[in-house]
């Protein structure tokens, strides 16, 4: 199989801002026969208890065509949005529609799911990954739908087991 057709990086950067909400930057970089084709990012700010997009910014630093860069107007219409089940579809519906970009629809889309990583990560960093850490973690894994959505986070697993016995049934 021939190498160094096309090539696509997704990388993600999440911390917190200044206001305690979880801020997270992404870029796409597509190159097609050694020459970019795509090179675009977003800045989100999220809620960090309900997950709610309260910033969503972005820039197209490259790309093939200058009209592209009028799909990141359809960004503002998932501020307020919270990131929960749908949160996809919903992106493919305003960001991958004709008004906009199916690669923007791409960072979005996975905007959206490292953003549970990070509303994690920041639980953990904030209270030490004690009971109240991990109430807040239990809350939003069932607000989000994520228990029973892998073998880690399966019913009878024994990180549900840890967090029934730490915040009660």
């Amino acid at each position: 199989m021939e190498k160094g057709i096309f090539h696509r990086r997704i990388e993600f950067d999440i911390g917190e801002d200044e206001e305690g909400r979880v801020f997270l930057t992404g870029t796409l970089q597509d190159t097609r026969l050694g020459q970019p084709v795509h090179h675009m990012s977003v800045r989100a700010a999220v809620d960090l208890v309900d997950g709610r997009i309260q910033l969503l910014e972005g820039e197209m630093l490259h790309v093939p065509h200058q009209d592209c860069r009028h799909a990141l107007r359809t960004l503002q219409r998932l501020v307020g949005v919270e990131i929960k089940p749908g949160f996809t579809q919903l992106v493919r519906d305003v960001v991958g529609s004709p008004e906009g970009c199916s690669h923007l629809a791409v960072l979005v889309t996975n905007l959206g799911h490292v953003s549970v990583q990070g509303r994690g990560a920041l639980l953990v960093h904030r209270f030490g990954g004690g009971d109240k850490a991990v109430r807040m973690m239990r809350e939003q894994a069932i607000r989000l739908g994520i228990m029973g959505s892998c073998y880690t986070w399966r019913e009878d697993g024994p990180l549900m087991k840890r967090m029934r016995e730490e915040t009660g049934p």
